[in-house]
């Protein structure tokens, strides 16, 4: 509804669905020029197989999907308040089980009080995404890397510009970012 709000107080004609991504073609028909994926989304998301054959069923032959999303390396640190080094807390490749968190707070809001503070995550290391699309049917045309990000994960970050943050040491050492573009023949 807010979506739906904000969107005719803009003068802009838009269709907003409630769904999960892999219920998406129950609710949709249409395919489109172009598919984007943000920052965010996959590490909510068990089969990473099945949501890059839901972005390439909806990208119209010719078309692009495109990403930009968080490096999978430097999730597998901990970023707990107080830990002062880099070290390794979750895995980097997919995990049977999800990882399971309980924690108040979230990236919108850090010093929130939830009533539901248990998440699952789960993480997906960069070949598995990027063979998931290749097998979907896209043809990737390009994979960069970036050594920021647009959060502070870790203490070790710095904000630099505003939503750029890069280590306080070693810059430039670890990609944070990368963007995927893909196309359907």
């Amino acid at each position: 509804e807010a979506a739906t709000s904000l969107a005719e107080e803009a003068g802009i004609n838009a269709r907003f669905l409630a769904t999960d991504v892999y219920s998406l073609p129950k609710k949709l028909e249409e395919q489109f020029d172009i598919v984007y994926t943000s920052y965010g989304a996959l590490c909510w998301l068990p089969d990473v197989p099945r949501w890059a054959a839901m972005a390439c069923h909806f990208v119209k032959p010719g078309g692009i999907f495109y990403m930009v999303e968080f490096h999978p390396f430097p999730c597998v640190f901990d970023g707990s308040s107080g830990v002062s080094g880099l070290s390794i807390r979750y895995p980097y490749f997919t995990p049977e089980e999800p990882i399971r968190e309980e924690e108040d707070g979230s990236y919108a809001e850090p010093e929130a009080r939830l009533a539901n503070r248990v998440t699952y995550s789960w993480s997906h290391g960069l070949g598995e995404i990027v063979s998931a699309l290749i097998a979907a049917g896209l043809r990737v045309e390009f994979l960069h890397e970036f050594p920021f990000t647009v959060e502070r994960f870790y203490e070790l970050l710095e904000e630099v510009a505003p939503r750029e943050f890069r280590l306080k040491e070693h810059d430039g050492s670890m990609p944070f970012l990368y963007s995927l573009r893909a196309r359907k023949d």
